[in-house]
């Protein structure tokens, strides 16, 4: 029998939004285990429990309740912190019911761009490694969700 190793098809998305804070505030928001509490996770969404070690090396751990259904557990390692310019961390993906992510599990990357321009600040998130097609449209809908919530809670 020949057996051939198949390299999976990994899956990049990129979002950009522009938010009316200076780049430090912004990187606040996303370092702050107080701030995050606010806001992370799309609308409807609740984060009880963030924890963050914010060095190289350091982790991250979330808990974030859904609607309805049991909490989803959003963990990973720092491995850039550049204040206030770039933030980046792993993320792992492990028996949640994300579409496209169900059943899997990997380690991802996302990275956080903070372009200041004048008063406002573009954030620019880069999440790499992300598995499938599906797995892909579900994380860009869930941070597109969640830079909204993030949008309201500095506003």
């Amino acid at each position: 029998m020949n057996i051939q190793a198949v390299k999976p098809e990994l899956h990049t998305l990129t979002l950009s939004h522009l938010f009316h804070v200076s780049a430090d505030h912004l990187f606040d928001a996303w370092t702050n285990p107080a701030l995050v509490a606010q806001w992370f996770g799309p609308s409807g969404f609740t984060l009880p429990n963030a924890e963050i070690d914010l060095v190289v090396g350091g982790s991250y751990h979330f808990l974030m309740q859904p609607p309805e259904g049991d909490p989803i557990v959003h963990q990973g390692v720092y491995t850039v912190i550049n204040r206030p310019k770039q933030l980046a961390f792993t993320w792992l993906l492990e028996n949640q019911s994300c579409e496209g992510t169900e059943g899997l599990h990997c380690e991802t990357l996302v990275t956080l761009d903070f372009i200041e321009k004048g008063q406002k600040t573009e954030l620019v998130v880069t999440h790499e490694g992300l598995p499938t097609k599906q797995s892909a449209e579900a994380h860009n809908f869930g941070w597109a969700s969640s830079l909204d919530c993030l949008e309201e809670v500095i506003a």
